[in-house]
């Protein structure tokens, strides 16, 4: 069968994942179908649905595939073109293709005020967090909060993340974030043992796999520097992230989790998370996880 890869043509997020999926999809005897987004024309009339691409004037090509996974929708700039996004990749889901992850469990999870939300209406360890337009909101939260994290709700690999405890200082952030008409995003500051955080990996209702990222500053993201190191998962990391997922609605997903003196903490949930730190440190390749689980969801 012919398996979708859904990504942005104009730029490559994390290739060396999408190589281990082509290369799992290949092992399995499938043939790979490279779907770039931002290149699809959607088609429809009464009682049907068509898409294509077109690279270039003259490279048209029918995209007829069993499923499809979706990595990415590329660098957005205007919400026009966010939404047209979302709604290509519906098209195939409503011509019965299955996409992993499904569009609109991909688009919450990959937002952090809505996924952390979910998470704590479910019960689920969040930060405290608040999460406004008003820059004043966002000021007397850092000062009731103290020692305060202030992030992009879209943003990921911890660029652009601040750490700060003087409110006055951060009416400067909030206010060129106004002027560019962003919401504020507001969390407590939690002290991680061992400086660090878990990666938790779930395919289905499978934990194949946790890393350790240990921070070489406050931030554990690998893009920031940290290290992964291999992690045992306890029943506690496992129930955690198996629950993330299925509050969720993701079929795999890697979920943050860090340890504090007050337990562990959820931070976020990543749909199209990156695994090259995760396969180093622990040996396991997801890549041949999701596409296995694909092929389930696609024969069932």
């Amino acid at each position: 069968m012919d398996i979708g890869i859904i990504r942005p043509y104009e730029v490559e997020y994390n290739p060396e994942d999408v190589v281990d999926l082509e290369d799992a999809i290949r092992s399995l005897g499938h043939r790979i179908k490279r779907i770039y987004i931002d290149m699809v024309g959607v088609g429809f009339g009464k009682g049907r649905i068509n898409y294509y691409q077109l690279i270039g004037r003259s490279n048209y090509e029918e995209l007829n595939v069993s499923g499809a996974i979706l990595r990415h929708i590329g660098i957005i700039r205007d919400f026009e073109q966010f939404v047209h996004r979302l709604w290509v990749v519906r098209a195939f889901e409503l011509n019965g293709v299955y996409v992993m992850n499904p569009v609109m469990n991909w688009m919450m999870a990959s937002d952090k005020f809505i996924s952390l939300m979910l998470l704590a209406k479910h019960g689920l360890p969040v930060p405290d967090t608040v999460v406004s337009e008003n820059m004043f909101v966002a000021y007397n939260t850092v000062k009731e909060f103290g020692r305060s994290v202030i992030k992009q709700i879209r943003g990921a690999m911890g660029f652009g993340v601040f750490q700060i405890d003087d409110a006055d200082v951060a009416m400067h952030i909030f206010s060129y974030l106004t002027n560019l008409n962003k919401p504020m995003y507001v969390q407590r500051f939690l002290d991680k043992v061992g400086n660090g955080d878990y990666r938790v990996v779930v395919v289905g209702n499978e934990v194949i796999g946790a890393e350790f990222r240990r921070g070489i500053s406050w931030k554990s993201n690998i893009a920031q520097g940290a290290n992964p190191e291999p992690a045992k998962v306890t029943d506690e990391l496992s129930e955690l992230a198996l629950r993330t997922i299925e509050v969720l609605g993701l079929d795999y997903g890697g979920v943050d989790i860090a340890e504090t003196r007050n337990g562990y903490f959820i931070f976020e949930v990543n749909p199209t998370m990156s695994w090259q730190g995760f396969k180093k440190a622990t040996g396991i390749n997801p890549a041949k996880y999701i596409v296995n689980y694909l092929i389930r969801k696609i024969k069932a």
